[in-house]
């Protein structure tokens, strides 16, 4: 505004001097057609003239303005437009915060089309159809994004796989991030991704094999990695269990030793595997370990239930832990039972009944009665088989 304002001044101030100038020598402007001539003072000219070329430039301005007036409304409708796309998807953002799921939606999807960035709108206006459960809507808005801007497609893919295991569909989840299986190793979120997919599937093979990656993924937060190398193993152990992996036991405990070893439960449930496999040496010389670092009255348990060839060292071995740990009614059951395989009747029923003493337990009343059976202790069988039953019933 300025910048023409000064231009205005000077033209006037040079039409002004000039005006002066011809004033002070007056001349003549002399035209001539044919036989006819017209004189005219050079001042009147001069002034003329630039009327005239004031008027010519006004003429044109306004028959500029008349037929550029559609261009010029399209324009100015096409601002209100961009304006009013922009205040919808700022309303949009808002009430997607504010949990107003289907508004949100509705003003998202109403400024998509005005949007330089319309992908961001169909985005958020998925994401909003995803908490409101519209599955449908949600998928044909993540099919516009995709069309809006086809380079963004990776973090679509991305977004829809964490939709479809929010709706509990993980093999379409892995169908939709499966082009990007190179970049478990670089990429946090598609790690992650991948690993909550074989997770919701119980695929613990898969889920096992994925952490070689996994750790060397930087980005990957140690916290979740722990926990999936812990429900691999857990998921794992529970299949052989169940007989639904071929997977070699000793394999699996070598391979995941310090996440076996730092977790008390998945200790037991890796004892009980080798136990089920007939690996009872090796059971045991992993428990003896275990105990060695910290007391688990369920590894003391195990220990008794396995076959040991030479049962003395191992009675001997669990006497120790009498020693150094003091009395406990699970250590008493595990005595009983080794000497019993030992065939130190008396023994095992004194250690029984010290047992039963500290803590009544079902399973130890059922150890007794089968060894007084076994000693033609009828009477006495039948009382301690009553005294279970009435303990399991309580419990139960």
């Amino acid at each position: 505004m300025l910048r023409t304002l000064l231009l205005l001044v000077f033209f006037l101030s040079l039409l002004a001097g000039i005006t002066l100038y011809l004033m002070q020598a007056p001349g003549l402007a002399v035209f001539t057609y044919g036989d006819v001539m017209i004189e005219l003072p050079l001042v009147r000219f001069f002034i003329g003239a630039c009327i005239a070329v004031a008027g010519l430039f006004l003429v044109l301005r306004m028959l500029g303005f008349v037929f550029n007036a559609p261009l010029r409304i399209q324009a100015a409708r096409y601002k209100h437009r961009r304006r009013k796309a922009a205040k919808d998807t700022l309303q949009g953002l808002t009430r997607f915060a504010a949990g107003d799921w289907t508004q949100a939606e509705k003003l998202l999807i109403r400024g998509a089309d005005e949007t330089r960035s319309e992908y961001i709108n169909y985005m958020w206006a998925a994401n909003a159809a995803q908490q409101s459960g519209n599955y449908e809507l949600r998928d044909q808005y993540l099919g516009q994004a995709k069309k809006s801007l086809p380079g963004k497609q990776v973090a679509l893919d991305i977004l829809q796989a964490e939709f479809l295991l929010q709706q509990g569909l993980p093999k379409q989840a892995l169908e939709s991030i499966e082009p990007y299986s190179g970049q478990i190793s670089s990429n946090p979120k598609i790690a992650g991704l991948f690993a909550d997919s074989y997770e919701q599937l119980e695929d613990w093979q898969q889920l096992a094999s994925l952490i070689p990656d996994l750790e060397k993924n930087n980005g990957f937060a140690p916290e979740k990695l722990a926990s999936t190398r812990e429900k691999a193993v857990r998921g794992l152990l529970a299949a052989f269990m169940r007989g639904e992996t071929a997977e070699d036991i000793e394999h699996l405990g070598k391979r995941f030793r310090h996440v076996i070893v730092a977790d008390d439960a998945l200790s037991v449930s890796y004892v009980e595997a080798l136990r089920t496999q007939g690996r009872h040496g090796a059971a045991a010389a992993l428990i003896i370990d275990l105990l060695s670092r910290h007391w688990s009255v369920d590894l003391v348990r195990q220990y008794g239930l396995l076959e040991h060839p030479d049962t003395i060292p191992a009675l001997h071995q669990a006497e120790q832990w009498m020693t150094e740990y003091g009395q406990d009614a699970g250590l008493y059951l595990t005595l009983g039972r080794l000497c019993k395989q030992a065939e130190l009747w008396g023994k095992a029923k004194n250690y029984l009944e010290l047992s039963l003493e500290s803590e009544p337990r079902v399973e130890t009343y059922g150890e007794i009665a089968a060894l007084c059976e076994q000693l033609d202790e009828t009477e006495s069988a039948h009382q301690y088989i009553k005294k279970g039953m009435d303990l399991a019933t309580r419990i139960t």
